[in-house]
């Protein structure tokens, strides 16, 4: 798999520092431990197994506070960014499956419950604290970029309602919505678009966030981008046949 950051490789080295990094912050949050180790894979299935071994309401519980800033400080960056965005973006290519059959798996990771994909989700990005789909939106709770906290927001998706992205055409499969926080205010949206290449797939991922957010915060999160749809992307691969 390659991954491509402002053009720029983004290196297994890169992921795995980054990784690292992000794990103890959600341990900080969680007021959690776990048995140190050199094995970052290890350490992150650690992580994976013991958020999904929490339920919902226990999470939520533990980060409250955090979740309240959270939407307090994103409802004044949208309010007063009048409608103006800023995007990031990372782009992956990987080999092993076709457009079309990975458009249908992320649609089933978005949108369709269950133990397994709760799972997935959460192994996706160490700063996933729940994915939850309802109906033809999904709950999100987690960090975006490098914020101080996790945020609770609601994609809806299909409706591309003030998106500033345009379609691309090049790409014929695409994973759209946009991004409310509880009380309705739009904070952003996604526009993820998949094309075949001669041997996989090309993903190009895409969130607007609101123009007052530090441009720190968008480079964070293309880190962010590069491990959850790496890890969606393999995720893809390994049960593809499924789908």
């Amino acid at each position: 798999m390659k991954i491509l950051i402002d053009g720029k490789e983004f290196s297994e080295e890169e992921k795995a520092a980054w990784i690292r990094k992000r794990i103890g912050k959600v341990l900080k949050n969680l007021k959690k431990t776990l048995p140190m180790t050199d094995d970052t894979d290890r350490l992150y299935e650690s992580l994976t197994t013991l958020k999904a071994e929490m339920s919902y309401a226990e999470i939520t519980s533990l980060i409250k506070t955090k979740l309240a800033f959270g939407k307090f400080a994103m409802k004044l960056a949208a309010v007063f960014s009048f409608g103006r965005r800023r995007a990031a973006i990372t782009i992956l290519f990987a080999d092993g499956i076709t457009a079309a059959k990975f458009s249908k798996v992320i649609d089933a990771l978005m949108l369709e419950d269950s133990e397994e994909h709760r799972r997935a989700n959460l192994a996706a990005c160490p700063d996933h604290y729940a994915l939850r789909p309802l109906n033809d939106t999904l709950e999100v709770i987690e960090t975006a970029g490098c914020t101080p906290v996790p945020t609770q927001f609601y994609i809806t998706f299909n409706d591309e309602t003030g998106l500033k992205e345009p379609r691309n055409f090049d790409y014929p499969f695409q994973s759209t919505g946009i991004a409310k926080l509880k009380d309705g205010t739009i904070i952003g949206g996604v526009r993820h678009q998949f094309k075949d290449t001669s041997t996989g797939i090309e993903v190009r991922t895409l969130v607007e966030f609101p123009r007052l957010c530090p441009k720190i915060i968008l480079k964070e999160h293309q880190k962010h981008l590069a491990v959850e749809w790496s890890n969606w992307i393999m995720w893809a691969i390994q049960n593809q046949s499924r789908y």
